[in-house]
């Protein structure tokens, strides 16, 4: 079983890297080899014979069509027939003064609570001193009563 995946392997990456399509432009000297994964253009530069090279793996096949399946998937909304562009900094004023309220709303509502839990405080002192002021004037009776026993 190995031997088959090693040679279906080897049977797609030959497939994939052997050029299959070889163009020659006469009027410019130009080749152009492609294959499923990559194109090599040759083009002779000027009158010293030099050639230069390109190549280019998004070029191929299979890899051209991937990458215009990419770009239509992505790009399809970025088009068209007219382009504007509007700024306003009203909407961000309006959102900061709506901030502000509700941060002064916010402050209210705790100054709120501190007052109630600040009179709460104080009536439980009054309600403890009372009782404390009771408790004080049934021990002085006692005192009072004891002596007199």
């Amino acid at each position: 079983m190995k031997k088959f995946w090693k040679v279906l392997g080897l049977g797609a990456l030959v497939a994939g890297l052997t050029p299959y399509k070889v163009e020659k432009d006469e009027e410019t000297g130009e080749k152009s080899y492609q294959a499923l994964l990559w194109r090599i253009t040759s083009a002779p530069i000027g009158e010293d014979k030099k050639i230069d090279i390109g190549i280019n793996l998004g070029e191929g096949t299979l890899t051209s069509k991937l990458m215009d399946a990419l770009e239509k998937k992505d790009e399809h909304h970025l088009f068209s027939d007219e382009l504007s562009v509007e700024y306003s900094s009203g909407d961000l004023l309006d959102a900061v003064e709506d901030a502000a309220e509700k941060a002064a709303d916010v402050a209210e509502d705790v100054a709120d609570a501190a007052g109630d839990v600040a009179e709460k405080a104080a009536d439980g002192l009054e309600d403890a001193a009372e009782k404390a002021g009771e408790l004080a004037e049934k021990a002085a009776e006692a005192v009072e009563e004891a002596i007199e026993e």
